[in-house]
């Protein structure tokens, strides 16, 4: 069935997903797409411009079905065999890797698959892995997204090169592969669980697209054209999207937290906005996989809610609508546990921010006084009691000018429109409730420096 090959080879082209240098992993189960995808890039080898031991195959035996698992595995062996192609074979007990991982049977098959594959391309210094989704696989991906609420990106389905991952047969249907297959003579495995409806996937297979089809016959096709379309406007979409981005990223340790203008996103249009908010969370949450529309369109609702609302996310990601910012960040603050008491000079650490500097001098005829918003220089004598490097307390307040009016520390932080979750652990100096300074905010009027001051401590942050 020449014209089958060459479809696949024009297709291989099209995308670009091969090129001569490369060394490919191949997905092998033994089922009729991973057979017709080992056997089309062995043929098509040379044309590729492939050296000889460029493939690489891998089957997993999940050992979930007993010695049907075990007849795949062989199949797998003996036909790599007959062509000569490299074969390696993984067993694992997935329903216990599936427990131990909190995953569906499905989704932890597919974890482990390709954890197996990445490590046959560091062992056999391979670039790409080639997997056998074909445009039935297409067409049924778009409708499990559809049905479960996906927006646009979830409708494009798959795409034939994704990173190092390559799809020879997306161009290709499974009746396709199979009657190549036939026509060929090489058999293949009937995997028993695919036929079961068990699964929500078989049940899309076996029901839903069939009964599409018999409204119209070309349903696949059509379907298969939508996801083209849909991920090219997605991709217009996003650029445009990214291009408008506004959003910055604060990462330090385990800690990442990802702010935004919210009045720059309400002038945008609402799908700008989804997809600026759908990269900020996943940039915070460091993956996008079980990122929902739904999960965006909550947070896209905070933009329209008076500050301090959040929403709780996946991956225990918190969005939260803080004044003019709106915060996405992958845990809440907590407050930190620290009361250092400034004895001497030295350095003290602000556990989660940074360190104080502390000296303490003779003034100087020469003294310049620091005006740095970071650096603060203070009349020594005029602290009376101990001076304590902390968090926020309950009744602490600022001298706020020179007749000594003083203001709540708590109402500093509201008229600077400091965020509430970071408000909890803010360095301040103080002296009992009385406070000399928070930390790059607000400094207080009653220990600044005059012509009687005779000794200056000096307060450097370092972040």
């Amino acid at each position: 069935m020449a014209s089958f090959i060459e479809e696949v080879y024009s297709y291989i082209k099209s995308s670009a997903m091969i090129s001569p240098a490369d060394r490919i992993v191949i997905g092998l189960s033994g089922g009729a797409d991973s057979v017709c995808l080992l056997y089309s890039l062995y043929t098509l080898r040379t044309r590729l411009g492939l050296e000889e031991d460029s493939l690489v195959a891998v089957h997993i035996n999940h050992m979930i079905r007993g010695a049907e698992a075990d007849r795949d595995e062989s199949f797998a062996a003996d036909l790599c065999d007959k062509l000569g192609i490299t074969f390696v074979v993984y067993r694992k007990d997935i329903v216990g890797y599936a427990g131990e991982h909190k995953l569906s049977v499905e989704e932890a098959g597919r974890s482990y698959r390709y954890e197996c594959f990445e490590e046959v391309m560091r062992q056999y210094n391979c670039n790409k892995i080639a997997v056998a989704h074909n445009k039935n696989d297409l067409a049924e991906t778009v409708i499990f997204n559809m049905i479960r609420g996906s927006g646009l990106k979830g409708i494009s389905g798959m795409l034939p090169v994704r990173g190092n991952v390559i799809r020879p047969l997306l161009g290709v249907s499974r009746a396709m592969i199979e009657s190549y297959l036939s026509d060929e003579g090489q058999d293949y495995i009937i995997d028993s669980t695919n036929l079961s409806l068990d699964y929500d996937r078989n049940k899309i297979r076996h029901k839903i697209l069939p009964a599409m089809e018999e409204v119209n016959p070309r349903a696949m096709d059509h379907i298969c054209s939508m996801a083209k379309e849909a991920g090219n406007s997605y991709d217009y979409i996003h650029s445009d999207a990214m291009e408008r981005y506004s959003g910055n990223l604060l990462d330090e340790d385990d800690f990442r937290e990802v702010s935004i203008d919210v009045e720059q996103l309400i002038k945008q249009s609402p799908v700008l906005q989804e997809h600026q908010i759908y990269e900020a969370v996943a940039e915070v949450a460091g993956v996008k996989k079980d990122i929902g529309r739904k999960h965006i369109l909550s947070v896209v609702n905070l933009l329209y809610q008076d500050t301090g609302r959040q929403v709780e996310l996946p991956y225990g990601i918190i969005a939260r609508k803080n004044y003019e910012k709106l915060i996405i960040s992958n845990k809440k603050y907590e407050k930190a546990e620290y009361n250092l008491e400034i004895t001497s000079e030295g350095v003290y650490k602000i556990p989660g921010w940074g360190n104080l500097n502390i000296s303490i001098t003779n003034v100087d005829k020469d003294l310049k006084v620091s005006k740095k918003i970071y650096t603060k220089m203070a009349d020594y004598d005029k602290i009376k009691g101990k001076l304590f490097l902390r968090p926020p307390m309950d009744g602490d307040y600022i001298v706020i000018d020179s007749m000594g009016r003083t203001k709540k520390l708590s109402r500093v932080f509201i008229d600077n429109k400091i965020d509430r979750e970071r408000r909890t652990h803010w360095p301040v100096v103080a002296c009992g409730s009385e406070v000399l300074w928070v930390v790059g905010l607000r400094y207080s009027e009653a220990f600044k420096i005059d012509d009687n001051t005779t000794r200056i401590i000096c307060l450097d942050y370092i972040r």
